[in-house]
């Protein structure tokens, strides 16, 4: 049987994901102990492989809701780790 995907979950694989992994690409270099050129380094080679990731767990989640309420963990989580470094 073919997966039929909602308007929600692509919506949150076009918008709500691929943000929740940019901040979070940022979030992860931000607590590393290395110099700030490795760290953009980091965040510049992680972005791109972690967007497309988030995108597809979007697509794969459930339920419109579910891929939402993991989008905004993982923005929540990352917006917290950048506050606090």
């Amino acid at each position: 049987m073919a997966h039929q995907h909602g308007p929600g979950r692509i919506a949150a694989a076009v918008t709500g994901a691929p943000g929740a992994a940019v901040l979070a690409s940022l979030a992860v270099p931000a607590v590393l102990p290395v110099s700030a050129d490795v760290r953009l380094l980091i965040a510049l080679l992680a972005v791109l492989p972690a967007a497309a990731t988030a995108a597809c767990l979007a697509l794969l989640a459930r339920s419109a809701v579910r891929a939402w309420v993991a989008s905004a963990l993982v923005a929540v989580v990352a917006a917290v780790v950048l506050v606090l470094a």
